[in-house]
């Protein structure tokens, strides 16, 4: 299985705060048999350039050669008009496909302008959006998330949404009606929000069934393939 929401690299935002930090993340990653995870150091255009992420972005995985799982460099992007300042956004992107993480903002409403500034990304740069933790939106209900989907966005979920007994309903119910693409820890320490995968996939497992967990299992394999799992449809308001 592949973790698909980590802050593991050291140094970079509000993750790993040091080199042994970051490793014994991938090693409790190790042991519950998660070989791979997607390295989404946050981008927030509005503070810091492009070329001065990817820089720091590489010089933090060159420390990283100990890792006994596969770190795959990516981002967790956040949407912002500042974006649209770059011809190319390649970079941002889980490695070798098109797929971005992206932070939507956390807003109480959702105005068109966001829902523009995606299909901008979906139809100008060629990007298929993965909206991070989608559980953290206010803005989202079933409505607006059918309409993410139908955009051809992928949509990710937290595991702590599934481990957490008053959110977990809300969460199974999602994985039931497929509106979940992949989930993510999205790990940023051992302590405070630590990598945890293998429980959350039981629950899964447990409450769903196993088919459940292998479409999951699909879809990320699938993403890091730079498969398409979606056809792209611009966003037309209504």
């Amino acid at each position: 299985m592949i973790d698909f929401h980590t802050h593991i690299l050291p140094n970079i935002d509000d993750g790993a705060s040091d080199i042994e930090t970051a490793l014994q993340m991938t090693e409790a990653l190790y042991s519950q048999k998660i070989m791979i995870a997607v390295c989404t150091p946050h981008f927030d255009p509005s503070s810091t350039s492009l070329e001065d992420f990817i820089k720091q972005r590489a010089f933090a995985l060159s420390k990283m050669g100990d890792s006994r799982i596969e770190l795959i460099p990516a981002s967790e992007t956040m949407l912002h008009e500042y974006l649209f300042h770059y011809s190319d956004l390649s970079e941002l992107c889980i490695e070798n496909t098109n797929y971005l993480l992206l932070e939507m903002p956390i807003h109480k409403k959702w105005d068109p302008k966001i829902y523009e500034n995606i299909s901008r990304l979906i139809d100008y740069y060629n990007i298929i959006p993965i909206i991070a933790h989608i559980e953290r939106y206010h803005a989202i209900k079933r409505k607006q998330l059918k309409t993410l989907i139908k955009m051809g966005c992928m949509i990710q979920m937290n595991t702590a949404t599934i481990l957490n007994r008053k959110t977990r309903k809300r969460a199974f119910r999602y994985i039931k009606n497929e509106f979940i693409s992949v989930i993510g820890s999205d790990c940023h320490d051992m302590l405070k929000r630590p990598p945890c995968m293998a429980k959350a996939l039981e629950l899964i497992e447990e409450k769903l069934g196993i088919p459940y967990c292998e479409k999951l299992e699909y879809h990320a394999e699938c993403i890091i393939k730079g498969i398409e799992l979606r056809k792209k449809k611009s966003y037309i308001i209504e």
